[in-house]
């Protein structure tokens, strides 16, 4: 018989690995929307992924920070004011896991329309 999982077993990995993604990223707090939080996470697990400890994956994250105008302290304050919350961040974590597979290529469940090759990996 399988055991049913907690959704503290699910989401302090989470907020681990946000927390080491936003470690160095630095700036100061501000307010943070869910849907900014989304997308940057996102793009911040995805480079994490994609370029793994290299300057590129480090230049990558730093870009997509800049274009939200959101620091890292955002990120952790967020995480910190929402983290208590296991079905907020959980489906928080899935529409983040939705745009990593979209970075990826994979298309939208809602989309028919699959990226061709080409476009894909102009778009990183």
């Amino acid at each position: 018989m399988k055991r049913p999982r907690r959704h503290g077993a699910i989401v302090r990995p989470l907020l681990l690995v946000a927390g080491f993604i936003a470690i160095g990223c630095g700036g100061s707090g501000g307010s943070l929307d869910e849907d900014t939080y989304v997308q940057v996470m996102a793009r911040l697990s995805w480079a994490r992924a994609k370029y793994a400890d290299t300057v590129e994956g480090d230049s990558v994250r730093s870009a997509t920070l800049e274009a939200h105008g959101v620091t890292g302290q955002q990120i952790e304050e967020f995480t910190a004011r929402f983290g208590d919350d296991p079905g907020r961040m959980h489906r928080l974590w899935e529409a983040i896991r939705l745009e990593v597979e979209v970075l990826d290529g994979v298309p939208r469940p809602e989309s028919q329309v699959e990226v061709p090759d080409a476009e894909r990996h102009e778009s990183r």
